[in-house]
């Protein structure tokens, strides 16, 4: 049996190209569809195009002449039909006899290609051989091929792939939301059309879903409500005063000018600065901390994959208690919606006075924002544990701490002094539940930030940063000791950083000497 290229694994995966009568093909099945389709649509439809055209050449080509089979006999001048080589055709131009052992005496032909190739093959050969075909068979009608939906099953990735790669280059193609469409045929939205837009974002306070704009835009009643809306999704999506912040497939458009700035930029202290480093380096007991203080930037290879979740705690990290944020780290990301685009908009629901507050949801860098104002109000600390919880709402989240009677506790405050970052132990009121070695609190916000920006532009590394601040931390106990989890506190203070390359630093370094417990000593003698 000869199989068809596209029946091959090799020509979907490896030979396939997307070419310009594709392009054409797609162009008109979007124009007689009359509405956007997704790459599955458009893969299946190309699929089904080659198959057809492959099917339309071998027809062609054996029409040509008969196909060559071993057993047959040809004669001078005879055209022949060779599917072995894609069904090229063949010009019988000359014999000779022939003999094997297996097969006794038989005829070889001479056959010159149109390429101008020539090859020798046997004919008249005696018993069975692979390229005879079985009496009756129709090399077209082949029981066992597999269909385009199935090919499309198999291969239909590699196909998708390819095409978008082509259709991103095509300006007469558009898409939103994954699916694709003619540029030529969106409805027209014009600029007075987008000023009514924001306006109505403005009169309702709040962000709309497409579908709200309609009534009061005027478009063309002949183009279909799914075609309008596709419209006008392209149009808010290139428009720079809209935001998209729907999530799961919903549009919702809000105006960048009403978001936050720091939803649209986000703060200096919670831009990740990870340095490449050794994870085997790290002690069993250090990498039990690091899963502990569940930080945004330790992936999946230290979290373990994301598992649905209705609620969980998380302890308030530095950077985050900074920039009044909580971070969507493995285990709490999916507590949230997921934007559609960058960010989107939730409901922060106070779990003690049952207040709503409003937050963001920024995916993109992995951080839920609008809490500042939560966390004063309670005198939150770093390290204040925060529950989270999911409610029947996906865009309603229940935020709460476990109360304690207000005291004040010995805490380390960050302090620049002389152009250099130190610590002191001060008493500061905490009314929660906490973990304690990671709190640090800091007296001059303004002068923590300058310090920041010169570490960074300096490009300070991390060990650096570590040695310079060692001393400081181990000063502050008598047994002249700091946990790892205050480490990477402190660090944070000025070098945005997950646990993993501060703990391979204490691991590895000799100047840091593990005591037990999760504290460290510093041997500056060791730098």
């Amino acid at each position: 049996m000869i199989q068809r290229r596209t029946q091959s694994e090799t020509y979907w995966r490896e030979q396939f190209r997307v070419t310009e009568e594709d392009i054409s093909q797609l162009y008109s099945l979007l124009l007689d569809e009359g509405r956007p389709l997704s790459p599955a649509d458009l893969a299946r439809a190309v699929i089904e195009h080659h198959c057809r055209q492959e099917e339309a050449l071998i027809a062609r080509e054996l029409s040509r002449g008969p196909i060559y089979q071993p057993k047959d006999a040809y004669e001078i001048g005879q055209q022949v039909i060779f599917p072995v080589f894609d069904y090229t055709v063949g010009t019988v131009t000359g014999t000779r006899p022939g003999r094997s052992p297996d097969y006794g005496e038989f005829t070889v032909i001479r056959v010159e290609f149109e390429d101008g190739q020539v090859r020798e093959f046997a004919s008249q050969l005696q018993g069975d051989h692979k390229l005879n075909l079985p009496a009756g068979q129709d090399l077209l009608a082949q029981p066992d091929l597999l269909t385009p939906a199935e090919l499309y099953e198999l291969y239909g990735a590699a196909v998708e792939e390819a095409l978008l790669d082509a259709l991103r280059e095509e300006e007469g193609f558009v898409s939103f939301g994954g699916r694709w469409f003619l540029r030529d045929l969106l409805v027209p939205i014009d600029l007075g059309r987008l000023n009514i837009a924001e306006a109505l974002v403005e009169i309702n306070s709040r962000p709309l879903p497409t579908a709200e704009f309609l009534p009061e835009l005027d478009l063309p009643a002949e183009a279909s409500e799914e075609l309008q809306i596709f419209s006008l999704n392209c149009a808010l999506q290139a428009d720079d005063r809209f935001d998209n912040v729907g999530d799961e497939g919903r549009n919702i458009w809000y105006l960048r000018r009403l978001t936050p700035e720091p939803v649209v930029s986000p703060p200096d202290v919670l831009k990740l600065e990870i340095e490449p480093y050794d994870r085997k380096a790290i002690s069993e007991e250090l990498l039990l901390i690091e899963r502990e203080i569940d930080d945004e930037g330790s992936g999946e290879e230290v979290m373990g994959p994301s598992r649905p979740l209705y609620r969980t705690t998380i302890a308030l990290t530095y950077p985050h208690w900074r920039s009044g944020t909580l971070p969507l780290t493995v285990r709490t990301r999916s507590l949230f919606p997921r934007p559609t685009d960058h960010h989107l908009p939730v409901v922060l629901v106070d779990g003690q006075s049952g207040d709503k507050m409003q937050g963001w949801v920024v995916y993109g860098d992995l951080f839920v924002y609008g809490l500042q104002d939560w966390y004063q109000r309670y005198r939150l600390p770093v390290g204040a544990r925060i529950k989270l919880e999911r409610t029947r709402s996906p865009r309603v989240i229940a935020v709460n701490i476990e109360p304690r009677r207000l005291k004040h506790l010995w805490s380390r405050v960050a302090v620049v002094k002389d152009g250099q970052l130190t610590f002191q132990m001060r008493k500061l009121p905490i009314a929660c539940d906490y973990d304690e070695p990671l709190t640090i609190s800091e007296d001059d916000p303004a002068a923590i930030d300058e310090l920041r920006r010169q570490a960074r532009e300096r490009g300070e590394t991390t060990l650096q940063i570590m040695i310079r601040i060692m001393p400081e931390l181990v000063q502050l106990s008598p047994q002249r000791t700091v946990h790892a989890k205050t480490v990477y506190s402190a660090v944070n203070v000025l070098k945005r950083t997950p646990p993993g390359p501060i703990f391979a630093l204490l691991s590895s370094e000799p100047a840091f000497r593990p005591m037990g417990g999760g504290y460290w000593a510093f041997d500056p003698a060791l730098v």
